[in-house]
């Protein structure tokens, strides 16, 4: 059994597992995926950025996703924008990998490098907002206007 805690405090990040360490908490599937198992979630090895060359809003990262699904990425048709609490899964001090701009990310390198520093959520219920994730700090924001956003999209399904 893995045990997977991830909190904040004083505006510090702290990742905390046992049973599994940070190292190998996250497989490459070989196949374009990465596997979290401590969540049991599936991610796109790469993001919006990386494949679009381009930063996306909402609307945008609703399409990246949707594209992924019709084109049955990896064999999957479930790909959707992970929630609030499944991009923070990704986020651990101990991970370094770069952005596009070649500065320090905190996610595991089994992900592609140069892709972008935050990632855009799913839309909060009866709220035409949503959550980013910036992946550099940690911290999350909650932007006015999903059409004025110009952030990176990363897919998940779960297993």
């Amino acid at each position: 059994m893995i045990l997977y805690l991830n909190f904040k405090f004083s505006n510090e990040f702290y990742n905390i597992m046992s049973s599994d360490n940070a190292e190998n908490i996250f497989i490459d599937n070989g196949d374009g995926t990465v596997t979290c198992k401590a969540q049991g979630l599936m991610w796109c090895k790469t993001d919006s950025m990386n494949d679009l060359k381009k930063w996306v809003n909402y609307q945008d990262s609703g399409d990246y996703v949707r594209e992924l699904r019709e084109k049955k990425y990896a064999g999957y048709d479930n790909w959707r924008l992970p929630e609030k609490d499944e991009m923070l899964t990704l986020f651990d001090k101990k991970f370094e990998n770069t952005d596009q701009f070649g500065k320090t990310i905190y996610i595991s390198d089994h992900f592609a490098s140069g892709g972008g520093f935050s990632m855009i959520a799913q839309q909060v219920t009866g709220r035409m907002r949503t959550w980013v994730l910036n992946i550099r700090d940690g911290e999350f924001s909650h932007p006015d206007g999903l059409w004025t956003l110009t952030e990176a999209a990363r897919a998940v399904r779960s297993l």
